[in-house]
């Protein structure tokens, strides 16, 4: 499975302005919003949700956001980051600076686990995860996604 099989470049975002969980999860929905034509709340909604059972931070400066939405007729992915930084309780208590965010649909339970243990396996990597943190935009930020998903 390769990440880029769900993940849209106009689903990157290199800059997301928000400062809290609530409002990070938002703007990550907006562009899934527009390919997918649910509801950018009923996305967030769904993430938030996720949120309240455990944090989907995981340490290293990395959130992998994601839950399932009834009508997904399969894997929808957006990825961001925040130059700021966010806390989203990881364990190691550090800020989460990129989000990679993940929506299965409602039946898709062995589908959405793949899918994010491939996104884990890519982003152990401390020189991709750098190279993001450190990319001009959104478009080097998907090319680096693309380059690291062919390895």
């Amino acid at each position: 499975m390769k990440i880029t099989e769900f993940l849209q470049q106009t689903a990157v975002i290199d800059d997301l302005v928000g400062s809290t969980p609530d409002e990070v999860l938002t703007e990550l929905c907006r562009p899934l919003s527009a390919s997918t034509g649910l509801e950018t709340q009923r996305l967030a909604e769904t993430l938030l949700d996720r949120e309240r059972l455990a944090s989907t931070g995981v340490g290293d400066g990395l959130a992998i956001p994601h839950g399932k939405v009834p009508g997904l007729s399969g894997l929808v992915a957006g990825f961001g980051r925040s130059r700021a930084g966010v806390d989203f309780n990881a364990p190691d208590r550090k800020p989460a600076a990129l989000f990679f965010t993940l929506f299965a649909p409602e039946s898709g339970r062995g589908l959405h686990l793949h899918a994010l243990a491939r996104i884990s396996r890519l982003f152990k990597n401390t020189a991709f995860r750098e190279s993001l943190l450190q990319a001009k935009d959104a478009a080097e930020m998907y090319q680096l996604l693309v380059a690291e998903d062919a390895k």
